[in-house]
């Protein structure tokens, strides 16, 4: 049963599933038009990490630069088909992680990109969009499993209520210069399987892997080239058992010492009060420069 209000909320967060879903349907069909409807007039626009090699990262503001980007990708590359992942929907705010397929019309090169944007919405309109996107991994790990049909219809109980899941999320990512390992054997499944998007052939580690030991290993592995300094994480939203966040990490690559904040994106599933599953976005070109 619900509450007062709360079949209103639930109306509501329908409406904005199914907007998120047609934001993606008109990307893909070249429907500029239909997709800029959704945003408003002066809306802000974000992208932490280089579309493909064609738009820098940077901010930009309004339809006009919305529908700029969209042609520039569009001269260069073709849409050709796309999953949505995961949409979490938590008030005015938003997240959703999908996958999609791009024909370099140059070169005939078919492009994999994992993707997540975070929406804030405003009378129903998108009025801030964050982007994270990389190139896909070529083939995930044999422990990826995929979720059953009754875990999608009936999902595990996260054990935990809203506001702990949001502390426990914010606590992962809340260190400076080391991070807490004890801390992540604590709060993470004996099993866990983190994900780090991005092409190995770039990023050593990414990929799935399963168990606390392999992600403390990567863990472990970053700290040696990479020394953080400061942390915010200006948003996290949460729904059912899973939860994202956007954070902003300053970090010292320890060979060059050149300093860079790097934007990420964490998406994690909590099952019985542990995190069952990590995925992790990264700035990767902000990383290069620092390395470079």
């Amino acid at each position: 049963m619900h509450g007062p209000g709360g079949r209103s909320s639930q109306l509501m967060e329908s409406e904005t599933r199914r907007r998120v879903h047609e934001i993606v349907r008109s990307r893909m069909t070249y429907d500029v038009s239909t997709l800029v409807e959704h945003f408003v007039e002066d809306v802000e626009l974000n992208y932490s990490c280089s579309r493909l090699g064609v738009l820098p990262p940077g901010q930009w503001r309004g339809r006009d630069a919305l529908r700029a980007h969209l042609r520039r990708v569009d001269i260069d590359y073709e849409p050709l088909d796309a999953e949505i992942l995961a949409v979490l929907v938590e008030g005015d705010n938003t997240v959703v992680r999908w996958i999609s397929s791009w024909r370099h019309r140059a070169t005939g090169h078919i492009h994999r990109m994992d993707m997540a944007h975070f929406l804030r919405w405003r009378n129903g309109l998108v009025s801030e969009m964050y982007e994270f996107r990389d190139q896909r991994c070529v083939a995930r790990g044999a422990d990826f499993l995929p979720q059953s049909l009754d875990d999608i219809l009936t999902p595990p109980s996260p054990g935990l209520a809203r506001d702990e899941m949001a502390r426990r999320l914010i606590a992962m990512g809340s260190f400076s210069r080391s991070p807490d390992i004890a801390l992540m054997r604590e709060l993470c499944s004996p099993d866990v399987v983190c994900e780090f998007v991005g092409d190995r052939t770039a990023i050593s580690h990414a990929g799935r892997h399963r168990g606390i030991e392999a992600l403390i290993n990567i863990v472990r592995s970053i700290e040696v080239d990479f020394e953080q300094l400061g942390f915010a994480m200006p948003e996290a939203i949460v729904d059912g058992g899973a939860a994202a966040a956007r954070r902003i990490v300053e970090w010292r690559h320890r060979g060059t010492g050149r300093r860079g904040q790097v934007q990420l994106a964490d998406f994690v599933r909590f099952e019985d009060g542990r995190i069952v599953e990590i995925v992790e976005f990264r700035d990767s070109m902000a990383l290069l420069q620092m390395q470079a």
